[in-house]
């Protein structure tokens, strides 16, 4: 049975969550297996929760037994959901079904995403199992920026500032789809990011990552107008992202691309270490 936790129960559990956090087949997206996120990471993150009012966390209980919990942002504007939490030891799939069940009663007609690691099969069976689409199954991968010496800077790469964020927004739009961060949530929170493009008209390409005071950044896009595949540019713009993350003080980076993409071996090559694969199902309540 999944309710809602109080203090004392989350103090008293936290760490049940975060030892099922770092096995990939029992916990969720984001996860802390990789090397990178500590134990105080994640109690710092969940702990969040209690203070959100667009964040709620379950507790998960079993034949009087408490199996983990599930916390979730519930994005009332967007009409979004999506868990940030899903650590379960046992009854995946019992934990699964009420809290679809749960987010349906409260938010219906939302979109819920939920993203598990290849290794957590009983809840990927689950929802292969009802019909639920698979809208994403990537590679994660992760480079210790400690590690990485700046390449020659790239010629022909622009960096996009809000006099010429037309050039980024003329390749985001080919490709931006349903993803979250389009061009106008980009353009409103544009201190957040740095983006590059490069080339033109239909073969241009950007890249679109984080860079704030946190040592850790993604890389959200590398993606080309065209939707084709362009090995030289895609390493031209990825040099100037590494060299951007390098000299702003970064320590990792985050980079999810196409399962079994040839782009894997070029960030083999640059350090990167393979997490895992990433698997995303879309339901909508």
């Amino acid at each position: 049975m999944l309710r809602t936790i109080n203090q004392w129960e989350f103090d008293a559990c936290v760490d049940l969550a975060y030892n099922l956090a770092l096995d990939p087949a029992r916990s969720g997206y984001p996860v802390y297996f990789d090397g990178m996120k500590t134990r105080e990471d994640f109690v710092s993150r969940t702990r969040k929760v209690l203070e959100r009012p667009s964040e709620d966390v379950l507790l998960f209980v079993e034949d009087g037994e408490v199996e983990g919990l599930i916390a979730f942002e519930h994005l009332e504007e967007d009409r979004y959901l999506h868990p940030f939490t899903f650590s379960i030891r046992r009854h995946t799939q019992t934990a699964l079904a009420e809290f679809v069940d749960c987010c349906r009663e409260r938010w219906p007609g939302f979109s819920l995403d939920l993203g598990f690691p290849a290794e957590n099969v009983e809840a990927l069976e689950w929802l292969e199992a009802r019909g639920v689409p698979c809208n994403e199954r990537s590679w994660n991968f992760l480079l210790n920026l400690d590690g990485y010496e700046p390449l020659p800077e790239p010629s022909g790469v622009k960096r996009v500032t809000a006099d010429n964020f037309e050039d980024f927004a003329a390749v985001h739009r080919q490709i931006q789809g349903d993803m979250y961060w389009n061009c106008e949530r980009v353009r409103a929170t544009l201190d957040r990011w740095a983006i590059f493009v490069a080339g033109e008209e239909e073969s241009a390409g950007e890249v679109l990552m984080t860079l704030g005071g946190e040592p850790h950044q993604e890389i959200f896009a590398l993606e080309f107008a065209d939707g084709r595949r362009h090995e030289e540019r895609f390493q031209v713009l990825l040099a100037a992202a590494l060299n951007c993350l390098k000299a702003h003080g970064a320590k990792w980076l985050t980079f999810f691309v196409d399962e079994d993409a040839p782009e894997g071996e070029i960030l083999k090559e640059l350090g990167f270490r393979l997490v895992g694969t990433f698997v995303c199902h879309r339901l909508i309540l």
